[in-house]
């Protein structure tokens, strides 16, 4: 089973990003990606398109 949240929080710590920097540069609330990083949101692909542009990679990265 793929863990979005566990490779959001991979991802993001690669570019040495807090949540609330990624949340500045996706529009998403750091408290909204502290959830999906702890897998307590499933994120609609909206949110899920907006974290990968932010992060610069392709949304099929964080269902690897």
């Amino acid at each position: 089973m793929v863990d979005l949240g566990k490779n959001l929080r991979a991802v993001r710590n690669e570019r040495e990003w807090t949540q609330e920097v990624l949340a500045e540069r996706s529009g998403i609330q750091a408290a909204e990606i502290s959830r999906i990083e702890n897998g307590r949101r499933d994120p609609q692909v909206s949110t899920v398109l907006r974290l990968a542009a932010a992060l610069g990679i392709p949304p099929a990265r964080l269902f690897e």
